[in-house]
């Protein structure tokens, strides 16, 4: 009588358990089934390089872009790749320089990972970098800079003292008396201490890349971080140049460059003959844009002379064909502004990559 209860208990128990696994069995498998799919989602968003909270708006992105100042062609071109990435805001995208940078960067790669081959490639980026620069002339047009105390540290700059030499520099810090710059050195490398009251012509480049100039005289000089700073007096009268056709960027590399002599109907802008003389010349890069060069050597060509330069901006070398503009004279030779007038579509992407800092 006794021995019932005991076996029903056990019966009970053995019943029961096979349940409860099941269920928890169950929780596991749902558990992972969802963690499988976050992660494929995660992946598949990756590949295209779209958010997954964003929606692509067609007929806002080509009133941006319009707005913007882009082509018909350039903003359908620009199209694709804004779906693929998921461009949600387009007004904001447009507006804003550094978002804007990051869209292109994004189309950049999006072209390298698939483009049908190389030819394909170079079309494509030309197509984008052509975009890029219409956005760039554009921005140019509107803002602009009239007081140096405007300026930010870290702006480079060029100043031309007495005697027409041209030195590099950069803003170090912008103070309420004047700016502090970095000073133009010796061969050395020690710097050349200009008197006070020297007078200067002072160049430099804004957002938007484009160029102003303006006047200004050597106030002092102070100690800043150990290093000489001279110190040049503000100016109110800053005027703006003409607007470049192609962005630039500073750049200090070193270069090959050949004189190339031309007949005199080439030189005239007539078919004619033109050759690359043996005798290589080494020169730094100072800046570089999708329309030339700016090279300082010990001995620049002179101006209305064409050069063939082989450069590298990252990646392999390149080879352009160009015409000296003209010379700045410098404490060592001079600073050669040059115009390309042969560059391979190649050669162009790769300095455009380089400019805006989209291989990098």
């Amino acid at each position: 009588m006794i021995a019932y209860p005991i076996l029903a208990q056990v019966g009970s128990t053995s019943l029961y358990a096979p349940k409860s696994s099941t269920s928890s069995d169950t929780i596991v498998i749902g558990l992972i089934v969802a963690v499988v799919a976050l992660i494929l989602f995660a992946v598949i968003r990756n590949q295209t390089g779209a958010s997954p909270h964003s929606s692509f708006n067609k007929s806002a992105f080509r009133r941006a872009a319009r707005e913007a100042g882009l082509s018909e062609d350039e903003l359908r071109f620009l199209e694709e790749y804004a779906r693929v990435l998921g461009v949600s805001n387009p007004d904001f995208t447009f507006r804003n320089p550094q978002r804007l940078d990051a869209f292109f960067k994004d189309a950049f790669k999006q072209i390298e990972k698939t483009a049908s081959s190389e030819a394909d490639a170079d079309d494509r980026k030309a197509r984008l970098f052509a975009a890029r620069e219409s956005l760039t002339r554009a921005s140019a047009k509107g803002g602009g800079v009239s007081s140096t105390r405007q300026l930010g540290r870290g702006v480079p700059l060029t100043f031309i003292a007495p005697g027409e030499e041209s030195y590099p520099s950069v803003v170090l810090a912008v103070e309420p008396s004047g700016l502090a710059v970095e000073p133009a050195t010796d061969s050395y490398g020690e710097a050349l201490r200009f008197r006070r009251g020297t007078k200067l012509s002072c160049f430099f480049y804004a957002k938007g890349h484009q160029g102003y100039q303006f006047a200004s005289r050597v106030i002092g000089w102070e100690k800043m971080g150990g290093k000489d700073a001279m110190v040049i007096a503000h100016s109110e009268d800053v005027s703006a140049l003409p607007a470049r056709k192609h962005a630039r960027r500073e750049m200090r590399a070193s270069c090959t460059f050949y004189r190339v002599a031309v007949s005199t109907a080439m030189a005239k802008g007539k078919k004619g003959k033109a050759k690359v003389e043996n005798i290589p010349y080494l020169g730094t890069i100072t800046d570089i844009s999708a329309g030339g060069i700016g090279i300082q050597c010990a001995n620049p060509l002179a101006a209305g002379e064409y050069a063939k330069i082989v450069f590298n901006t990252g990646g392999q070398d390149q080879a352009a064909f160009a015409k000296v503009l003209r010379t700045n004279k410098a404490k060592m030779g001079g600073v050669m502004h040059l115009q390309f007038v042969k560059i391979s579509r190649q050669g162009l992407n790769a300095v455009l990559s380089y400019v805006y800092g989209y291989a990098e």
